[in-house]
């Protein structure tokens, strides 16, 4: 009878410590799909040293602290125009702090697509030249904001097709057609961008 009593024991503590392994293990995942690994975003990238990054959407209940902890100062949506809460509380947080926001759709609407990548564009540049720090995000951070990412390599720093095209990569799998079909968008409509993007670096900078 005691053994059985010490077995039955021993089943429950094992029962015990196998459900709050999976308890962790689930709040590891959570944290790590919605808030980062470390309060950032996920795919949270430092593109360029110390002013220009790259991510995914912030979490609503995470992104006044990011944006204030990380000094953003500019924040480019490249998301979808359509109704989210995550960007209602990105507006709000930034109109908080003082952040310059701008929603800019680089998927759809699709008339909108060229446009709003040349204005991205620009606006990193223009950031740069303020000494601004400057987040650039999408929904999943690994698309819409690398798109954004390889025009300013290519049209502002001018680095060749083989260098930019390398942030096309960063996130994706190796076997993903995603990033030829990129590619071919950019190589396709490089000309039209540029013509915008120059324009756009035309007009007075709002900040000013």
């Amino acid at each position: 009878m005691a053994m059985e009593d010490r077995k039955n024991r021993r089943a429950r503590i094992g029962f015990a410590v196998l459900s709050l392994c999976a308890l962790v293990a689930l709040g590891l995942a959570a944290r790590s799909h919605w808030g980062g690994t470390s309060g950032l975003p996920d795919r949270w990238t430092e593109a360029r040293p110390g002013w220009l990054y790259r991510s995914s959407q912030i979490p609503a209940s995470d992104v006044l602290g990011v944006l204030r902890k990380q000094r953003i100062d500019v924040v480019l949506d490249l998301t979808d125009d359509d109704k989210d809460p995550h960007r209602s509380a990105e507006e709000a947080a930034a109109r908080k702090l003082g952040v310059r926001y701008l929603h800019l759709p680089v998927q759809q609407p699709r008339e909108r697509v060229v446009q709003n990548l040349a204005a991205a564009v620009a606006e990193i540049e223009r950031a740069r030249r303020r000494g601004d720090r400057v987040l650039v995000h999408c929904t999943y951070g690994h698309r819409r904001s690398a798109t954004a990412l390889v025009l300013y390599a290519r049209l502002i720093e001018h680095e060749p097709p083989h260098v930019a095209f390398a942030e096309f990569t960063r996130f994706t799998e190796p076997d993903s057609q995603w990033g030829p079909d990129a590619m071919s968008f950019v190589d396709k409509n490089y000309d039209e961008i540029a013509a915008q993007v120059q324009a756009d670096l035309a007009q007075p900078d709002p900040l000013d």
